[in-house]
Order: structure tokens, then sequence, then C-alpha cells
């Protein structure tokens, strides 16, 4: 999903799209593009749904009470609808603008259509935590995004299993700027900020594999540094190390879990190979058991044929076919002759 934060941003003047659609919730405001009355309402109600579990990690901390959304029809139109000087990044599905408690969100970018619902989840993250911690790093945006929207794709999963397996993570004090000016959907800074946010958010106070913390020690991290503290400083409180330590914790949990996706792999394509040469051997079997019912229907055959010449009596023989399991009915060559 493409999507971004920002905080100042310039652009060039785009033409003015007009938001025509409002469905006013209170706290929660969507402003719309002409015909998108359905789309605005099914935005407001999610976000009333979204809002409140955001709220959850950032308790007693202050954010928007009243919450704009913006709706136009095309990633173009976003910059026409952001606040005066800000501007969106023309690959933008969606942008957050904290300090002023506003979004805009487009339902596609040309003929690509976007989960408007996953991104709106992602700017409220990011709208919120912007509000609550304003110098929150680019990394904890971006994972604290993730932590409450779930688009971590396929393409992330591999670029994190391929950080496991060669190595090539980049160190904490460097992630900051490995982040794209432009649209990189498997960039590695993203990858690594999705998955060590996540690593934080479920580590208990301790170092503990049976301590995952209930997101206590995150939540307290949040806190302490908007308060003012520094990012390292709210670690040791609510973690008890700083968060060179903790990076160097999450990295080796990264390829303790991703060293063993070629082992499960394996296996599953071990069983995969193995059902498919259950299924020939199955097949194989049944041919040849047709073969056979056949050889066996023409030794029938010849049989009644002699007996016939033999003795001058005239028999039907039936052979039954592997798919019937009732026995042969009408006159049967006898099993002997005298």
């Amino acid at each position: 999903m493409a999507t971004a934060l920002a905080l100042v941003l310039t652009a060039a003047p785009a033409r003015a799209v007009p938001l025509p659609v409002t469905v006013d919730r209170g706290e929660i405001v969507v402003r719309a593009a002409a015909g998108l009355d359905d789309e605005a309402a099914k935005l407001a109600d999610r976000a009333e749904k979204t809002l409140p579990k955001i709220a959850e990690d950032l308790q007693d901390l202050p954010w928007p009470r009243r919450i704009e959304i913006r709706l136009v029809h095309d990633t173009a139109d976003l910059t026409s609808v952001s606040p005066p000087g800000r501007g969106a990044p023309r690959w933008a599905a969606g942008v957050a603008f904290p300090d002023l408690g506003v979004l805009a969100l487009a339902l596609r970018r040309g003929p690509q259509v976007h989960d408007t619902g996953k991104t709106l989840d992602h700017e409220l993250a990011h709208l919120l935590l912007g509000a609550a911690v304003p110098r929150a790093p680019r990394w904890l945006h971006e994972g604290f995004a993730w932590q409450h929207a779930q688009d971590l794709g396929m393409d992330r999963v591999e670029t994190l299993a391929g950080m496991a397996w060669f190595g090539n993570i980049a160190p904490l004090d460097a992630l900051e700027a490995g982040f794209p000016a432009e649209e990189a959907p498997a960039s590695r800074a993203y990858a690594q900020s999705y998955d060590f946010v996540g690593f934080l958010a479920h580590r208990g106070r301790w170092q503990d594999a049976q301590d995952d913390g209930d997101r206590w020690p995150f939540r307290y991290f949040l806190r302490a540094m908007a308060e003012g503290k520094s990012v390292d400083a709210a670690a040791r409180e609510a973690y008890g190390v700083g968060i060179e330590e903790l990076y160097e914790e999450w990295r080796a949990d990264l390829v303790r879990r991703y060293l063993l996706v070629p082992a499960g792999v394996f296996a599953s394509a071990l069983w995969v190979l193995a059902a498919v040469l259950l299924v020939l051997a199955w097949r194989r079997r049944r041919r040849m058991a047709r073969v056979r019912l056949a050889q066996m229907a023409a030794e029938e055959a010849a049989r009644g044929r002699r007996f016939e010449e033999e003795e001058g009596v005239e028999l039907e023989v039936e052979v039954a076919s592997d798919d019937d399991d009732e026995p042969p009915r009408g006159p049967q060559p006898p099993r002997w002759v005298n």
C-alpha cells in the first residue's frame, strides 16, 4: 500500500477539487468529491471503529478530538485537497497531517484501485501518533501504522527473509535515512520498521519469552517519548535496556524466525511432492485394474463362445466395471465344465 506521512511538504499549485459531500459524525467528519457519498459514509463508519483501537496505545496522550478526512477520486487530486503549502507525494494513496488533524485519501491511481479501508487505518495511526509524539522518528511512525493497518505484504516478507538470510540489515542510526523519496513498497527501511516496532509492541518489560508485556512496555515507551525523553531514554525506562540493545535483540529474533523459512518451504515441497506421487500411483493402479478387467472380460467372452459352440447354448456374459460394486447379473459362464 502506498501511503505517506506528510509533515512539511511543498508542491506546485494544483487545480482545486471541490468536496461537496459531507458526513459529520462529531469527532469525525468526511468531506468527499461529488459522487462519493457511499464511500464517505463507509469511511466514517470505519474511522469510528478504528480510532478507539489506536487510542489504546496512546492513553492519556493528546490527539485531535476532531479529525477531518478528505476523499478524492485519484491520487493526482490529493495535493489540491491538502492544507495550503503542504501538498502530497504523487504516488501516495493517502497522506496525514497530524498537527492539523487532517488526512486525505484517494480511491485510485489511474486504473489501480486502492484499499481505502486499510489506507484509512494506516493514515489514522500516523495522525494520532504524530499528534501525541511529535518527535517520533520515521521508523516508529511506519511501524506503528503497520501495527494498526496490517499491510505487510508478501513483497516485504520476502525482503525480511532476504535480510535474515544475507545479513544486510541496516543499523538503526542509518534507518531514518533509508526511506525513499519515491514509492518503494519492498524497501528495507519500511520492512525493518514494520518488524522492529512489532517486536517492541510485543516485548515484555524483561527479555523473557514468556512475558509478552501485554503492550504495556510499548505504551510506556510512547508515553515517555511524548514527555520529551529521547528514544534511548524512553526505551530504558520502558524495557530496562537501551534502544540499540533492543535493536540487536530484534535482529537476532528476525534471523531466528526467517532462517526457518527455507526448511519450512522444503518440508512443504516434500509433502506436495509426496501427494503428487500418491495421486499418480493411484491413477496408475486404476489404469492397470481397468486393463486387467478388460483382459478378464475378453477371457470370459472367449470361454463363453467355446462353451456355446460345444454345447449349442447361447450365453450372455456381463462383466462388472471397477466402478460397480454389485455382482454381475444374468446367466454366467459355468465355473467349470465336465
